[in-house]
């Protein structure tokens, strides 16, 4: 029956329209205690979920999956930077990719995604945001010259020499002691 159960699931979150649909099959999912991540992936990437949907679920999920909060955040913060048609969906990528760091604070992986979000082109609120929780949280990373690395090629685009250098060298003396 689980077989049968994760394909016809499998096929409503991937194929339905209706979010009444979605959500009583999200329901039958959780009655029969499925556990599969990638199943709910499916059902998170569904374009018909509403923003408000799509937290709501994942934040549901977070809870019944705690051992895969880390990557059900990710993957949410990966469909709100994909989808950004406003301001929302930005903060939302932020805000999930946060929830991953504050997961896993060892992983380097959300802290590159959100010096990706930061915006070259204007001073916008969430750049501050953005460099005030790599700052804030880089302590706990294992491979802190990534983000180094990833800091010092920001302030080359934004013309900091000064900061470029800064960061370089961190990630140099850090690389070297990953690497031993």
């Amino acid at each position: 029956m689980t077989g049968e159960l994760i394909l016809r699931l499998e096929n409503t979150f991937r194929n339905s329209n209706d979010t009444n649909e979605l959500f009583d099959a999200f329901i039958d999912a959780m009655r029969h205690n499925i556990k599969d991540v990638d199943l709910f992936k499916i059902l998170l990437a569904n374009p018909v979920l509403s923003k408000d949907e799509l937290i709501m679920y994942t934040e549901k999920l977070c809870k019944e999956l705690e051992e895969n909060s880390y990557e059900i955040c990710l993957w949410t913060a990966g469909i709100f930077e994909n989808n950004c048609e406003d301001y929302d969906c930005l903060n939302n990528a932020i805000r999930y990719l946060e929830k991953a760091i504050d997961t896993k604070p060892e992983q380097h992986k959300p802290f590159l995604h959100l010096l990706e979000l930061y915006n070259l082109d204007f001073e916008v609120p969430t750049n501050e945001t953005i460099l005030n929780i790599v700052h804030s949280k880089i302590d706990g990373v294992r491979k802190k010259s990534k983000v180094y690395y990833a800091l010092a090629d920001l302030y080359k685009k934004l013309g900091n020499v000064e900061q470029q250098r800064k960061y370089f060298g961190l990630a140099e003396r850090c690389a070297i002691r990953e690497n031993q």
